[in-house]
């Protein structure tokens, strides 16, 4: 599945799953520009790869078209052009009943989850459409498709709903052009955010009896599917959501 010489964006590219798609597209021959809101993050990432002269840190608020528009510039003037997108970038808000939540709460999910979204995409197209030939691969949750009783996250689950339909819709406008667009949805991935659950032996337990397979899910486990759905070997897949979950979802 290699990706010699093509040039990828990452956006959340300091977190956990930014960081292992970016060391992944890496390790398969991409150039890489990280983005995020947290220069050390991804100056940090750069720092702990040995090669750095293809990577590209670039801070960003992805909810601002002029930040967006300066990192496809750093991006061309570095790499040349633009192949890949990965929207990754997303917050999720502690637990709160929708009634209860403020209109600032609200609307820091919908810019950041959808706006950046959209924004990075417009961005990119215009390039990749030149060239007719470019891959989107977009990030939504398992929350974008179903609800979880007891866990109120109404409007994270609206946005990443949106990611789903905004995927197809990109897919369906820009396949003439030779562009796929896809999008990966995963189930709950080792992160800062759970890790103190997995210090508790019972709550660990509890946490990974409700897979099938009986484990939360890697940062690999995304990463892996962001490099395939860029690679040749997926070269007629577009529009699709790809559900990595450990089998939560077939229950």
């Amino acid at each position: 599945m290699s990706l010699k010489g093509k040039v990828a964006i990452v956006t959340g590219a300091g977190g956990g799953v930014g960081r292992s798609t970016t060391e992944r597209l890496l390790k398969e021959g991409c150039k890489v520009t990280l983005v995020g809101r947290n220069r050390s993050k991804l100056t940090k990432v750069i720092s702990d790869n040995d090669n750095s002269s293809n990577l590209l840190a670039v801070s960003a608020d992805i909810t601002k078209e002029a930040e967006v528009l300066n990192v496809i510039e750093q991006t061309i003037s570095s790499f040349d052009t633009v192949d890949i997108l990965v929207n990754n970038a997303g917050v999720l808000n502690d637990p709160i009943p929708f009634h209860q939540m403020s209109e600032d709460q609200w609307d820091n999910l919908i810019s950041t989850n959808l706006i950046g979204t959209f924004q990075m995409t417009k961005a990119v197209l215009p390039i990749i459409i030149d060239k007719k030939n470019g891959n989107i691969v977009n990030i939504s949750s398992l929350l974008g498709i179903r609800a979880i009783p007891n866990v109120p996250l109404s409007i994270y689950g609206a946005t990443k709903a949106g990611i789903i339909m905004f995927t197809k819709s990109i897919a369906v406008e820009y396949g003439p052009y030779g562009i796929r667009c896809n999008c990966i949805v995963p189930s709950t991935i080792r992160s800062p955010m759970i890790e103190p659950y997995l210090q508790d032996e019972k709550s660990k337990e509890l946490l990974e009896s409700s897979f099938p397979l009986r484990r939360i899910g890697n940062t690999s486990d995304i990463s892996g599917a962001v490099v395939y759905l860029c690679s040749d070997d997926a070269n007629w897949i577009t529009g699709i959501t790809l559900t990595i979950d450990g089998g939560f979802s077939a229950k």
